[in-house]
C-alpha cells in the first residue's frame, strides 16, 4: 500500500471512530462515559486509535489520540489526557492479533447479567456472535481483591482482563464479549464496524433476555427453559450476517444525519 493510501485510510479510520462514538450513544450504549477503538493502520501492531477524555456523542475526529499499544501511553507526549481505562484496550491489542476494535461499555440493559444466573448466551439470529456459550463474566475483585473503584486503571488490571477474553480452543477467535461484574462489559471484533454491529445486537440481546424473565417468571425459569441458538445455528446465522455489517452501518449514519 503507497503512503498516499495508508494516510488516506488514516483518515479515514479517524472519521469512522467520530461516527463509531456517536453511534453508540445514539443507541444508550454509552452516555457520557464508555469508548471505542481500533488500530491505527499505520502502525497496526504497535499503535491504537482512541479519542482524548471525551463523552462519546461529543468525539470528532480531531479529538482522536494515537496510543501506543505496549503501554497504553500516547505516541505523542503533548496528546491530550485520555480515559483511565484505556488499558483495557492496549491490554486485549497486545494479546490477541485478530482484534481489530474494541467496545467497553456500561449499558444498564447489559449490568444485570454480570450479577445474576440468567447464562448470556445468543438467543436470536443477530446475535450469533455470541456463541451457545455463556460469556464469561469478568470480576476484579476476584483478582485483585474487594477494595478497587472497580476501574481497570492499569496495564495489570487490563491484562487480567483481556485473559478472559481467550478462545476456547487453539484454533478459535478471540472471544468476542466479556461481561463484567459491576462495571458492564467490553466486546471485540474483527473490525470496527463490525464492532458497532456487535454492540448493538449485544444490547438487544440482554432486552430479550430481560422481556424473557418478566414473562417466564423468573431468571431461574429462563436459564432452564429459554431456547437459545445451538452452536451450529451461531456459526450459520454468523456467516450469514457477516455480510450485512455495512448495510446497518450506514443506517446508523443516517440516522445520526437525521
Amino acid at each position: 500500500m503507497s503512503q498516499g493510501d495508508l494516510n488516506a485510510e488514516y483518515t479515514q479510520c479517524l472519521q469512522d471512530l467520530s461516527l463509531a462514538s456517536k453511534i453508540l450513544a445514539h443507541h444508550g450504549i454509552v452516555d457520557g462515559f464508555g469508548h471505542v477503538s481500533c488500530r491505527d493502520p499505520r502502525a497496526p501492531m504497535d499503535h491504537y486509535l482512541l479519542s482524548r477524555n471525551l463523552a462519546p456523542a461529543l468525539v470528532e475526529p480531531g479529538d482522536i489520540v494515537t496510543w501506543r499499544i505496549s503501554d497504553a501511553e500516547p505516541a505523542d507526549p503533548n496528546s491530550p489526557h485520555g480515559f483511565l481505562e484505556r488499558c483495557i484496550h492496549s491490554e486485549i491489542y497486545r494479546h490477541f492479533e485478530d482484534v481489530q476494535a474494541v467496545v467497553h461499555f456500561h449499558s444498564p440493559d447489559i449490568l444485570p447479567f454480570g450479577l445474576m444466573p440468567i447464562p448470556f448466551k445468543a438467543v436470536y439470529h443477530m446475535a450469533s456472535f455470541i456463541g451457545s456459550e455463556a460469556s464469561p463474566i469478568f470480576d476484579i475483585g476476584d483478582a485483585f481483591g474487594p477494595g478497587t473503584d472497580m476501574l481497570i486503571r492499569n496495564t495489570t488490571h487490563g491484562a487480567a482482563l483481556a485473559s478472559a477474553f481467550a478462545p476456547t480452543a487453539p484454533s478459535a477467535p478471540t472471544r468476542p464479549l466479556v461481561l463484567m461484574r459491576g462495571h458492564g462489559a467490553t466486546l471485540t471484533a474483527s473490525s470496527l464496524k463490525l464492532a458497532i454491529f456487535r454492540a448493538v445486537y449485544t444490547q438487544n440481546n440482554a432486552r430479550v433476555l430481560t422481556s424473557l424473565s418478566a414473562l417466564t417468571g423468573g431468571a431461574q425459569n429462563v436459564a432452564l427453559g429459554a431456547r437459545f441458538l445451538t452452536a451450529e445455528e451461531c456459526e450459520a446465522a454468523t456467516a450469514s450476517n457477516a455480510g450485512q455489517v455495512t448495510r446497518a452501518w450506514d443506517v446508523w449514519c443516517t440516522e445520526l444525519g437525521n
